[in-house]
């Protein structure tokens, strides 16, 4: 089998079920702890077991970070600020040749407005909040006027609102 290291997590994933293994996984590869919902913006960083020969029996993990990312030099999460992902190891996972995967779901509520700092193209932390004042995470629901729209979850990871399975959710 190939090594998977700097391909697409949603081609490497594809390629591996052809192989027949018994089980692959995929997390992220930094220390924020994201989910990994759509597997298509993220690349590979790691594989265990590595490149070789596997049986029907061999369970495959990868590791992997947004596309954009570098796999040297992964984000690191911002002291004093809660993650907005989940708190296993384990984000998304397929098993057999018919596979599964899953994402979390959320909060129909949305609220606020995008907003720029002073002249920078940076976008502030949770520029778009649910009515409730808090921060979206990645696979929540989001409303029609916010789709195309970016803000960060509350790690500061940037965010975006698209249509998703006939529905409109935030993500990576």
């Amino acid at each position: 089998m190939s090594d998977h290291t700097d391909w697409n997590l949603q081609k490497a994933v594809a390629d591996v079920r052809k192989h027949h293994v018994k089980s692959v996984s995929y997390a992220d590869a930094s220390e924020l702890g994201r989910s990994v919902v759509h597997t298509s913006n993220w690349k590979v960083c790691t594989q265990t077991p590595s490149s070789g020969v596997y049986s029907t029996a061999t369970t495959l993990a990868f590791k992997a970070v947004e596309s954009g990312e570098s796999c040297t030099h992964p984000p690191h999460a911002v002291p004093g600020s809660k993650s907005g992902g989940t708190s296993g190891s384990t984000s998304g996972s397929t098993s057999g040749t018919g596979g599964s995967s899953s994402s979390g779901g959320g909060s129909a509520a949305s609220g606020g407005s995008t907003s720029t700092g002073g002249g920078s193209a940076r976008t502030q932390v949770c520029s778009i909040r649910s009515n409730a004042g808090n921060c979206y995470h990645a696979g929540q629901f989001c409303r029609n006027a916010d789709v195309g729209a970016t803000t960060t979850d509350a790690a500061g990871r940037r965010i975006a609102c698209g249509s998703s399975a006939g529905a409109n959710r935030w993500h990576y």
